[in-house]
């Protein structure tokens, strides 16, 4: 079977999810687990609670841009790990949802987004892997530095192992 628009958005968000989810219970098991949830690599970055938000945020405009659906912005209101993991199983609710024939066949479609030029239609496909896909790696890796920053013992397993499972059905 050929690699698809699905494979590349929807089993990729599933596996960086999975990987934000197990990085974060990871540190939820630390000692200094609450402070952990505003630290930031540097001053003038925003802290981890806004990257589990952001994470999740890309992959929710991902399942609604594959299915065809307008998306909401939620609260950017996460303060605890009940509420990151919450939002992490709402996004992976909502790409369970995504059809596989639907999520393939509507990549040439154009939609309207922000671009540095104004608003200007674009192809869904276009959106998803250069605006959703490149958020969503971008704001789970900087999870897992700002907890690898703080002493956390999360190393490369956890990162990858969601994304084998995807493809491999590997636990």
């Amino acid at each position: 079977m050929a690699y698809s628009l699905y494979d590349a958005s929807v089993k990729m968000a599933n596996g960086a999810l999975g990987s934000l989810e197990g990085i974060l219970t990871i540190a939820e098991q630390q000692p200094n687990s609450e402070a952990l949830i505003s630290a930031r690599l540097v001053e003038d970055m925003n802290p981890l609670s806004f990257q589990v938000y952001y994470a999740a945020l890309s992959a929710e405009r991902v399942a609604a841009l594959l299915s065809g659906q307008e998306y909401e912005l939620p609260s950017s209101d996460i303060g605890t790990y009940e509420e990151m993991h919450s939002r992490i199983a709402r996004a992976l609710e909502q790409l369970k949802k995504v059809d596989r024939e639907k999520a393939n066949a509507i990549g040439d479609t154009l939609v309207m987004t922000d671009t540095p030029q104004g608003r200007q239609e674009v192809p869904v496909n276009h959106v998803i892997s250069i605006r959703d896909m490149t958020n969503l790696y971008f704001h789970v890796g900087m999870t897992y530095a700002i907890l690898r920053k703080e002493g956390v013992p999360v190393g490369k397993r956890q990162w990858t192992r969601p994304y084998l499972s995807e493809f491999a059905g590997m636990e």
